[in-house]
């Protein structure tokens, strides 16, 4: 099943694999950090932190999406490869971008409600539970695009995989 070089997926550029680094970066940090309770978004620091942090993981993704889709390509696919994994690979690819995008929105939406009483409790614990939805997606989206870089690596070895590393010693 391995493609041959005439094939191989075509390197992105140093923009493209920037942004995606930098975007795994700030999903790992984000994860890492963590809240444990919305109560915490009461002292003004992390506030402003929290949505500065938002506000800025949003914008990447924003710069990421117009990025992969009008400049620098979405995907390093060969166009012989099965309709199955271009499928795949869009259902993922748009998993992680509404998940990052959900993230973000309502992580936004929870700080605002916080700082304003007058939106309730309803509100605050809809987007509570939108985003925690998000925060569990996201990750299981994450190891599903890992799974297909690495069969691409392994299985299909057509250099999608090489495209946004370039040659790993794996």
């Amino acid at each position: 099943m391995a493609s041959s070089a005439a094939s191989a997926a075509k390197p992105h550029g140093y923009v493209t694999k920037g942004i995606h680094w930098l975007s795994i970066l700030l999903i790992g940090y984000g994860y890492l950090k963590g809240l444990d309770s919305v109560h915490q978004l009461a002292d003004p620091a992390l506030f402003r932190f929290e949505v500065a942090f938002a506000l800025a993981l949003g914008l990447l993704f924003a710069l990421r999406l117009f990025w992969t889709q009008k400049v620098g390509g979405a995907t390093r696919l060969p166009k012989e490869a099965p309709k199955w994994e271009h499928f795949a690979s869009r259902i993922v690819h748009y998993g992680l971008y509404g998940s990052v995008f959900t993230i973000v929105g309502t992580g936004l939406a929870i700080a605002y409600g916080y700082a304003s009483p007058a939106l309730g409790d309803l509100f605050i614990n809809m987007m509570i539970t939108l985003h925690e939805a998000a925060l569990t997606a996201l990750p299981l989206l994450i190891i599903a695009h890992i799974c297909g870089a690495l069969w691409h690596k392994f299985i299909r070895r057509d250099g999608v995989l090489e495209s946004m590393t370039g040659k790993l010693p794996i």
